[in-house]
């Protein structure tokens, strides 16, 4: 049952996060699309091959998932739900005031 629901929950994460991967929505702060691709190049060939395309979405997305598991816990629970959304509205609204966010 925990692995269903871990596997459910990293799906879930996945494909949100995946949807996202590419926004850049803070101007000037990220790196651009082609540098962020070129980053995932791991024998620094000069080519991005579907396995380090892969390999980087996948530390992105552990990345992203530990942001949220903020207990640790292998598992992310209504609060952790909560806070993260609580977070992103308050992040949001800086921007929609013009201020500049950091990302941490």
């Amino acid at each position: 049952m925990k692995k269903t629901v871990l596997i459910t929950t990293l799906m879930a994460l996945f494909t949100l996060g995946a949807a996202s991967v590419y926004a850049n929505h803070h101007e000037g702060q990220h790196e651009s699309e082609g540098k962020q691709e070129m980053n995932a190049d791991a024998n620094n060939d000069g080519k991005v091959s579907y396995d380090e395309f892969k390999g980087a979405r996948e530390k992105h997305m552990e990345e992203h998932f530990k942001r949220r598991d903020t207990n640790s816990d292998g598992f992310i629970d209504q609060a952790e739900k909560d806070a993260a959304k609580q977070k992103w509205k308050n992040h949001h609204g800086k921007m929609k005031d013009g201020e500049k966010c950091e990302r941490k």
